[in-house]
C-alpha cells in the first residue's frame, strides 16, 4: 500500500465520522438531546437544574457549568 492508498483511506474514515456525527445532530435536534442529557447535575452534592440550552448543545451531559469546570481542573492537575 502506497502513501495516496493510506491518504485515500483517511479520508474515507473523516469523511465517514463527519457524516455520522452529523446524522446524530439532525437527530439531537429532533429532541433526542432531552433523553441524552441530564436534567440536574449529577455531582456529589450539586443537584443544580442543567438549562435545556446547555442540554442541547452538549448532548449526554451529567455536570452543570460549574460541577463541569472543577472536573475538568481537577483532571489537568491530575496529569
Amino acid at each position: 500500500m502506497d502513501i495516496f492508498d493510506q491518504a485515500t483511506e483517511a479520508e474515507e474514515r473523516h469523511r465517514a465520522q463527519a457524516l455520522a456525527e452529523q446524522a446524530a445532530k439532525a437527530q439531537l435536534q429532533d429532541g433526542h438531546w432531552r433523553e441524552l442529557s441530564a436534567k440536574w447535575c449529577e455531582a456529589r452534592g450539586c443537584g443544580a437544574r442543567i438549562p435545556d440550552e446547555r442540554r442541547r448543545v452538549v448532548p449526554g451531559v451529567k455536570l452543570c457549568v460549574e460541577c463541569q469546570s472543577i472536573n475538568e481542573k481537577q483532571q489537568r492537575r491530575a496529569k
